[in-house]
């Protein structure tokens, strides 16, 4: 609980989406999030939530930096790695 900001890169969702912004809460809410997802909010499905409502609950903070990526993480996180490893110099 040290950190003044915390992140959170979101891949699907379920019980590890859960987690990370139910503890995010105690810490007045995430900085950063982006959520990589496929699922729709229409279904009601965790998965699908949208950033809209983890700010509702207070999980994420309603001046955060936010993304939603709708596509399939396998196909699209090595592309944003290597896009940020090359951002750094790596």
């Amino acid at each position: 609980y040290g950190s003044k900001r915390t992140g959170a890169v979101i891949i699907g969702g379920g019980i590890s989406k859960h987690h990370v912004l139910w503890w995010n809460l105690f810490k007045g809410g995430l900085d950063y999030a982006c959520y990589i997802t496929t699922a729709v909010e229409y279904d009601g499905s965790l998965s699908g939530a949208q950033v809209r409502e983890a700010i509702s609950w207070g999980k994420v903070k309603e001046s955060a930096k936010t993304a939603t990526l709708y596509a399939e993480a396998t196909a699209v996180l090595p592309l944003i790695v290597s896009y940020a490893l090359t951002k750094l110099g790596r």
